[in-house]
């Protein structure tokens, strides 16, 4: 079955990779205004079963990234940050190397025997024609990176073992003398394409930056005349190609072709280098002092592999004052496990399908690379993050348009419990927590993580969405975060079963899983009178399989934290408009929920509200029901 199913997932793959971008209507009716060629080919980024350190959401409790501590204080003032600069992977040379005892694994064999004892069988793989497709490494390889001691073995592992890097410079939130710059995806580029293409170009506006222009944001496109040097400037750029661009130095030049432009194993190096080289280019030519960076998909990855690494020191002298991720490989991509085989790649290229990009998506080579202060995949606490404003759209629509509407993801993952977008698992495209001293701080001193909505859209239409272009706005461009949360909740009726006949279903205690809606209207419809659809600014239900579940037992009265929204809102906005459900799960895959075989009715209604929310800090609404009765919080976070 495991075989089968990774050859189901191959052909998929192909598919969706090969098939041609239409422009289609997202889950409100929304055009999918994907005008960026480059950007809209992206999309082919990928993945599989979640590694053991993803947070599952069945405890919403112990999800770190949703578990509201925004805003609390769990550290004093800032400290400097000082100790050696970092550049790259260079940051950790004082790290220990070479100790006596330390062991070295030898190369892994990627040729197998179908159910042989080999290197295969123990990592995981799936051995498909003495092929081995998917093999993971050890997934306990960085657990004691991060816990304050530097052990004699424990190399590339800075947090412990080496210096954080000095910061120079300061990061400045207020978006003047700020460009803007759009980062696109995979596209599936063969050797002919490549060697036509010149890397390091201008490629328009960015599909989501020029969106943002429906929503106020008055900043131009850099590649319409007269806009060239405009200090605050909207501009996508192209890493892919075998051509330098006109405007490299030598030294440039030769940096990035220290790695081949057919991608591969050094393709994140080479992509990282174009794009900080860039960055610096547009940033002297414009004038510009600070950069929001914008991406989808593998862009991500590439960015925070530049923002991470330190690539021509940009990150440290705090240019980068935000960042903006729409469906992004932040975490890795665990579908491209399928395709680190060297031999499937090679025979991939013959038949037109570039696979080399995608071992830069695997999650152990992500792991290793990109987030190399402390190796946590999921978590933004290299120093060089400090102070950044960070807000991710994660989408949750299993069916690719692209690909006659394939539940790509949902074919492995066959019991459909992993939330996700048909070519990233939804969990992989956002950091879930951040350590508070490298958290932005608001005006009055609280620490504000990085902020998270869900949009009804596949991986591929994402970016394109009003929907995102909303969220990329104000997270770009605007002055305050908002964080709603489940302050408490008395459950007074759980709607187990206790009696027979009750007509209830399942066992004490009870299940209660939040959903919600959140919508900026009637600002937006107000503020924006070209502006008519019903726009859902972040959707979390348990069909899409991201709403967060806590136990309780009936009479008990709980503080889950649990968040309902988080994001940012625009600057005269005084309130938005909340739809919010709590129920009971009898009925819920995803968080291990299974009371009624029969499914005949997944949740039951305890508490819901329905109202317009005032923007007010601190401040709190309430709803009831004879089930029970919830206290919501409000807190509003300025940031400069």
């Amino acid at each position: 079955m495991r075989q089968r199913l990774a050859g189901v997932m191959l052909v998929a793959w192909i598919l969706a990779c090969s098939s041609p971008k239409a422009a289609t209507p997202d889950q409100d009716g929304l055009a999918a205004a994907d005008s960026n060629a480059d950007a809209t080919t992206a999309g082919s980024d990928a993945v599989a079963d979640a590694p053991d350190d993803v947070p599952a959401a069945a405890d919403a409790t112990e999800d770190v990234l949703r578990d509201s501590d925004f805003g609390t204080d769990a550290v004093g003032p800032d400290a400097e940050v000082t100790g050696a600069d970092a550049s790259g992977t260079d940051a950790s040379a004082d790290v220990p190397a070479g100790d006596v005892g330390c062991t070295i694994p030898p190369p892994f064999n990627y040729a197998c025997v179908t159910g042989a004892i080999d290197d295969c069988s123990t990592s995981g793989g799936a051995c498909i024609l003495g092929l081995c497709l998917a093999p993971k490494e050890d997934p306990h390889r960085w657990d004691n990176c991060g816990d304050g001691t530097c052990e004699p073995c424990e190399h590339d592992c800075p947090v412990d073992c080496g210096s954080a890097p000095t910061m120079t410079g300061a990061r400045d939130l207020s978006g003047d003398k700020t460009i803007s710059i759009w980062v696109h995806g995979f596209s599936n580029q063969g050797a002919d394409k490549l060697k036509a293409l010149t890397y390091g170009t201008v490629s328009g506006c960015g599909d989501v930056l020029q969106n943002t222009q429906q929503f106020g944001n008055l900043r131009v496109c850099a590649d319409l005349p007269g806009n060239d040097a405009d200090p605050n400037q909207l501009v996508a750029m192209e890493y892919y190609g075998a051509n330098p661009p006109p405007w490299m130095t030598k030294q440039d030049i030769a940096d990035v072709e220290k790695y081949p432009y057919s991608g591969g194993p050094t393709g994140l190096q080479r992509y990282a280098t174009i794009l900080a080289k860039f960055v610096k280019w547009r940033m002297t030519v414009t004038g510009a002092q600070h950069v929001n960076m914008a991406c989808h998909s593998m862009g991500c990855l590439i960015t925070r592999e530049m923002i991470e690494n330190n690539y021509e020191g940009l990150a440290a002298a705090q240019v980068f004052s935000r960042w903006f991720t729409a469906t992004g490989v932040v975490d890795g991509a665990q579908l491209a496990w399928l395709f680190n085989n060297p031999t499937l790649q090679k025979t991939a290229t013959q038949i037109g399908l570039e696979l080399s990009d995608f071992i830069l998506m695997n999650p152990d080579y992500v792991w290793d690379n990109a987030p190399w202060w402390d190796h946590k995949l999921y978590d933004a606490n290299n120093p060089l993050f400090k102070g950044m404003l960070i807000h991710h759209v994660g989408a949750t629509d299993p069916r690719i348009q692209q690909a006659f509407n394939i539940q790509l993801l949902d074919v492995l993952n066959v019991s459909k419990n992993d939330p996700n977008d048909g070519i990233m698992y939804t969990e992989d495209e956002y950091f879930h927590d951040q350590d508070p001293a490298v958290a932005a701080r608001s005006l009055a001193g609280d620490a504000v993580k990085p902020t998270l909505s869900y949009v009804y859209a596949d991986h591929m239409v994402c970016p394109g969405t009003l929907n995102t272009a909303v969220n990329a706005t104000t997270a770009l461009f605007h002055h305050r975060k908002v964080v709603i949360t489940v302050d408490s909740f008395q459950l007074l009726i759980d709607r187990e079963n206790h009696t027979p006949f009750d007509g209830e279903y399942g066992t004490p205690p009870a299940e209660v899983v939040v959903e919600s809606e959140t919508r900026f209207t009637p600002y937006l419809t107000t503020a924006f009178p070209a502006v008519t659809q019903d726009i859902i600014i972040s959707n979390d239900k348990v069909a899409y399989r991201t709403a967060q579940m806590w136990q309780q037992n009936q009479g008990d009265t709980t503080n889950p934290h649990v968040i309902v929204y988080s994001g940012a809102v625009f600057d005269d906005q005084t309130d938005l408009h909340l739809d919010v459900w709590l129920n009971e799960a009898d009925t819920y895959p995803h968080a291990g929920v299974n009371e009624l075989p029969l499914d005949l009715k997944a949740t039951e209604p305890l508490v819901d509200f329905h109202g317009q929310v005032p923007l007010v800090d601190n401040s709190t609404f309430s709803a009831s029901t004879k089930y029970g009765n919830v206290t919501f919080r409000v807190r509003v976070f300025t940031m400069y």
